[in-house]
């Protein structure tokens, strides 16, 4: 490795990762604990600086940790960092800097990984193509090039997987395996909470994780959105280049604008311009879930970029949950129950869905109403909401995991929902955010109307797993 380039050179190996993600977990639990005992002989006032205190310490511990060792791990704190309802805004502001920076790989591996991949080095692939790295993330990072397409000069984006990426998600995958059942058993054996089984969420991120390892996967993926999302003019998927991609590098067409990240952090937008990302979001998520049953399912805002023209641009298509169609009808009905105030229906879809253990259960039906009553927000009245004044999404969220804690009735665990979960939850805090008046109702009832009528995109069946149309 030159002088010149990154010192950052490797992602840690096996042993090493472990010895760091028990030095991080040590660190930060004695701090919380130490911190704890101390606020006791505090006033009140110093308690609370010491906590801000303790947040950011912690956070920036676990960043650092995280960037280093990237893979599942930074995918965690990736997907944390959209959870404003749920962590202290310390932790969101630090687990934020993950979600389009980390340290990049040397030049020299990036042309050693090209070279396995295409066969040739990349100066004898492209026109052209710049060493240094545009963004970096989990298991892979991101270089400006031009390619030769049709006889024509293309910008694009090449995106280089780390060697070993599998290998690591693999090693962290066991660690984390380990850790989920550890949390089952003592939940069950020292809380007396028997439902507390983490397993499903573990499986249903699990396999998404080894996914994004393949890049083949990741460019039918984008080109299924491409597809799908074909019908909403105001987002752009970019061309996958076939050509200059493999299991482990993908050349996107170039998409040039400002992640939504920065348009958000940016003051002055117009309302017309916040209200057009507002709705473009809503209709991207409408038209992929209910007139497909699929969904991208990485919504950090590093994954989407605001367009010169306003458009909004996607990105990354590592992460794509494909819904079997049995499910997506099932949600439907749910969803239109809800707008209906049909009880009955709504107790059928509930069943259909497998949301409780017990469907007489009166406690568990109070709980999904709850939770739906959340997760519907702005949908069942046909009038404009402002989400952040008219719905406080974090606040609301932050009771609702409050409930369930001293209730000790933990919610079903449902593969399906995970995913879903976080795309609504970034959504809301995207429109919080963007600070829109928007009538969500009447924006969303089109896509509603008439139920679930089957894709309208057709889905191999190898994609969509072995007996055909259930979940990818």
């Amino acid at each position: 490795m030159s002088d010149d380039e990154p010192r950052f050179a490797r992602v840690p190996g096996r042993l090493m990762r472990t010895l760091k993600t028990s030095r991080l977990t040590g660190l930060v639990g004695s701090s919380y604990l130490g911190g704890q005992l101390l606020d006791r002989l505090r006033s009140a006032e110093d308690a609370e600086a010491a906590r801000t205190e303790r947040h950011l310490k912690n956070a920036r511990r676990i960043v650092s940790a995280m960037s280093e060792l990237r893979g599942p791990m930074m995918k965690l704190g990736q997907l944390l960092s959209t959870h404003r309802e749920a962590l202290p805004g310390e932790f969101v502001d630090a687990l934020s800097t993950l979600q389009s920076k980390a340290p990049p790989m040397p030049w020299g591996d990036v042309r050693r990984q090209i070279f396995a991949a295409l066969g040739a080095w990349p100066e004898e692939v492209f026109v052209s193509i710049e060493p240094e790295a545009f963004a970096a993330a989990s298991i892979g990072q991101v270089h400006r090039a031009v390619a030769e397409v049709d006889g024509a000069q293309v910008r694009v984006a090449v995106k280089v997987q780390y060697p070993a990426a599998d290998s690591m998600v693999e090693a962290d995958l066991r660690s984390m395996g380990s850790a989920v059942g550890l949390v089952k058993g003592l939940a069950s054996d020292l809380g007396g909470q028997g439902k507390l089984d983490f397993t499903p969420v573990f499986e249903e991120i699990s396999e998404h994780l080894r996914q994004e390892t393949d890049y083949t996967r990741e460019a039918f993926n984008a080109q299924l959105l491409r597809a799908v999302l074909a019908e909403v003019p105001e987002v752009v998927v970019p061309r996958v280049f076939n050509a200059y991609s493999s299991f482990t590098v993908i050349t996107y067409e170039l998409l040039e604008g400002v992640t939504l990240q920065e348009f958000l952090a940016t003051p002055g937008a117009s309302a017309a311009r916040r209200l057009q990302v507002t709705e473009t979001l809503a209709r991207a998520f409408w038209t992929q879930l209910f007139r497909n049953g699929v969904m991208h399912a990485d919504p950090h805002p590093g994954n989407y970029l605001v367009l010169p023209d306003g458009r909004l641009g996607l990105l990354d298509f590592g992460c794509v949950k494909l819904f079997s169609e049995r499910w997506t009808e099932a949600f439907s009905r749910l969803v239109r129950a809800r707008i209906a105030g049909d009880a009955a229906a709504e107790l059928q879809a509930i069943r259909d869905l497998e949301l409780v253990d017990d469907p007489d259960d009166a406690a568990e039906l109070e709980d999904m109403r709850r939770i739906g009553d959340y997760f519907s927000a702005g949908l069942l009245e046909d009038k404009p909401c402002r989400f952040g004044a008219d719905f406080d999404y974090m606040a609301s969220g932050r009771g609702l995991i409050q409930h369930f804690l001293q209730a000790r009735r933990i919610p079903k665990s449902q593969r399906d929902f995970v995913f879903l979960t976080r795309v609504i939850l970034s959504l809301y805090d995207y429109f919080s955010r963007l600070d829109a008046e928007m009538n969500y109702h009447r924006l969303a009832m089109p896509y509603l109307e008439g139920g679930w009528q089957g894709r309208r995109v057709v889905i191999p069946g190898y994609y969509l797993g072995e007996g055909g149309d259930h979940q990818g």
